[in-house]
């Protein structure tokens, strides 16, 4: 397997984005308490949500100890594939924030599981089961997943939208066949001043690697399948 890194540079501002968990003021209307640290957050956690037009929203949320946090959402009897969400988490008392491209979305902490609540940390109000429970492991899954990907002197990278995280890319064969040819002449004929974005929807997964030095290994995002190159070459 070939393993094509992002440049340098992309680590640096990896490494600087990334810390301990972040203590935050809570939304307005919400008590803070104190707690016995942003670690006791840290986990997998996963089940079926409430869905309008379909049996329910299978998600899958992963809460890291460098604040990152990775979201899938797989619409049942719908999509066959989740759709996936990269950002950094915060906490305030019992309530834990997830920054997205949009608003963001909070939980409340309740024993072992996460409950829903509104973008200003109030109730749900609904009867159906809203919360999500801590489990052992849900696998390395593949999502979809949109973002600007850049090439550039034969390196490649990826930043979800609503992320200021650049993920390095690594993928089998690149530019030889496959993902990664589709996507490298994708952004070839469409991005005349790399490295300007290419923004585009992706399949995707995340699994670790060897490391650019040393014997230690990293994260990269194994792109899978080129699913469009966005209409609007920008973010929600």
């Amino acid at each position: 397997m070939k393993l094509i890194h992002a440049l340098p540079v992309v680590l640096v501002i990896l490494a600087s984005c990334q810390g301990s968990p972040q203590e935050e003021k809570a939304p307005e209307g919400v008590e803070t308490e104190e707690t016995t640290g942003a670690t006791q957050w840290v986990g997998l956690y996963a089940d079926t949500l409430p869905c309008a037009d379909c049996p329910g929203i299978l998600t899958q949320l992963d809460l890291r100890a460098d604040s990152t946090y990775v979201m899938r959402d797989r619409y049942l009897e719908r999509d066959s594939i989740p759709y996936g969400t990269i950002g950094q988490w915060t906490v305030a008392g019992d309530m834990l924030t997830l920054k997205t491209a949009d608003v963001p979305m909070r939980w409340k902490l309740e024993g072992d599981r996460l409950v829903r609540r509104d973008a200003d940390g109030g109730p749900v109000e609904t009867t159906l089961p809203n919360s999500i429970g801590r489990v052992a492991n849900f696998g390395s899954l593949p999502m979809r997943l949109s973002g600007a990907y850049v090439y550039y002197a034969d390196s490649h990278s990826f930043t979800p939208c609503g992320s200021k995280f650049v993920i390095p890319v690594a993928m089998d064969e690149a530019g030889t066949g496959g993902a990664g040819l589709e996507l490298e002449r994708a952004y070839s004929n469409r991005i005349k001043t790399p490295p300007d974005p290419l923004f585009v929807e992706v399949t995707a997964s995340l699994r670790t690697g060897p490391a650019m030095e040393g014997d230690s290994t990293e994260e990269y995002l194994y792109i899978e399948r080129l699913e469009r190159v966005k209409e609007m070459q920008k973010c929600p």
